[in-house]
């Protein structure tokens, strides 16, 4: 009965207590990957709808399911890598290796892809093609794909993780950081910060203002929502905070910590906590969207008393559509995450690490399976609309001579613009 009344913040390894979750980061990751494959069916659907206009109310439909799922690889990925991080706190030097090691592997991939395959394409229909034409239309294509172009650039965000966490728990050796100073190195998480920061101010110009970015650099932008960015910061720093207030406590040493983290019983508070950012989170997206649209409506009708319910409706649109470019409204499904997150643990391990490693590769290739093959099968069979859109838009990009360069570009696009997700 003692060790019933032990607190959970004083749980040992002797004295833990025995539940210990059920799902582990290795469960989420696969569920994030079936939902990362899910989603794609997406952009086959609207290309579906799209060539063959009999079909779109069935695609709307099919489109709202699946934007259930569309929402929940990002802090599922998130999750599983804080797991991992968690488990691996004093071995930075390995975190950076992997994660770092990832990040770049899929951006070299990408960029390969885009170019070995986008460039020979289009160089064989028009020789006066370069690699920095590709690099530019690819840079435009991508981002009309939503949350689908973003696909390749989850890594960019778990190695952002890896960051937020070594500038918050590592000790450097140097002696810039020796004692008090050790603030200047913790301070560096605004690194990491200001990088999501930017990411998003540079997603709204693509969006709104149309700025026009090579794909290179858009393989470097992270893939997440701020709401979820922010959601993530307050996870990193209140873990931090915990490590701070436990050794405040009488008699508590780093040791005992160190000791503390590995049992179930913080575990099972880690993940309460971060179910509980997650909720807020969501909520808190929620209400800046529906705050935003009702201040925008009231000023749409102030500034234009005497428009018409289908102007002011176009016009708030509009300005939906801004919200949307920054990712607000995208981390709802926050909320759909909270129940697995509750049923899983940072504690649980697994024996064969190496099945970590297949696991994004399976996920890959599905969908890339996905995505090739349902795109092949909207197309054959919706044939005669598929060649009379691809020559209307060719014909408009081989006719290019008397135009600039980026105008051409955009040119060229059109027949995506309209498939837009």
């Amino acid at each position: 009965m003692a060790s019933a009344r032990i607190k959970l913040r004083d749980r040992m390894p002797e004295n833990d207590i025995k539940y210990g979750g059920y799902l582990s980061y290795r469960h989420l990751r696969i569920i994030g990957w079936v939902c990362l494959v899910i989603a794609q069916i997406g952009v086959v659907l609207n290309l579906e709808a799209k060539l063959a206009p009999d079909a779109a109310q069935a695609v709307e439909i099919w489109n709202m399911v699946i934007a259930i799922f569309a929402g929940l690889p990002v802090p599922l990925f998130l999750i599983a890598n804080l797991s991992i991080v968690l488990q691996k706190r004093g071995d930075f030097k390995s975190l950076f290796i992997k994660f770092g090691g990832m990040a770049l592997g899929m951006y070299f991939l990408a960029n390969f892809l885009v170019f070995h395959f986008g460039f020979r394409s289009m160089h064989a229909i028009n020789q006066a093609i370069t690699w920095a034409d590709t690099a530019e239309l690819f840079g435009m294509m991508l981002p009309l794909f939503g949350k689908t172009g973003y696909t390749m650039n989850i890594f960019i965000d778990l190695l952002l993780v890896v960051l937020m966490f070594y500038f918050t728990n590592y000790v450097p050796r140097a002696k810039v950081f020796e004692g008090k100073r050790i603030i200047l190195f913790r301070l560096l998480i605004l690194l990491p910060i200001a990088y999501e920061v930017l990411g998003v101010i540079v997603k709204y110009n693509i969006g709104m203002v149309e700025w026009s970015i090579w794909s290179p650099i858009f393989f470097l932008l992270p893939s997440k929502p701020p709401v979820i960015m922010g959601a993530f910061v307050v996870i990193v720093l209140g873990l931090k905070l915990s490590e701070f207030f436990y050794l405040r406590r009488p008699g508590k040493t780093p040791e005992m910590f160190e000791r503390h983290i590995t049992t179930n019983a913080h575990g099972f508070k880690i993940s309460i906590f971060i179910a509980i950012v997650c909720f807020v989170a969501a909520i808190i997206d929620v209400l800046l969207v529906f705050g935003m649209t009702i201040l925008a409506a009231a000023e749409l009708t102030s500034l234009y008393p005497t428009a018409t319910s289908d102007e002011l409706g176009a016009l708030l649109l509009a300005r939906l559509d801004v919200f949307s470019a920054i990712g607000f409204g995208e981390s709802v499904g926050l909320i759909l995450v909270v129940p697995l997150i509750l049923l899983f643990s940072y504690t649980k391990k697994h024996k064969n690490p190496k099945i970590d490693l297949l696991i994004p590769a399976v996920g890959i290739a599905f969908i890339g399976i996905v995505l090739v093959e349902g795109t092949f099968q909207v197309i054959t069979l919706n044939l005669p609309t598929a060649i009379a859109k691809l020559k209307e838009a060719m014909n408009q990009w081989l006719g290019m001579e008397e135009t600039p360069p980026a105008s051409a570009l955009r040119i060229a696009t059109n027949f995506l613009t309209n498939i837009r997700l």
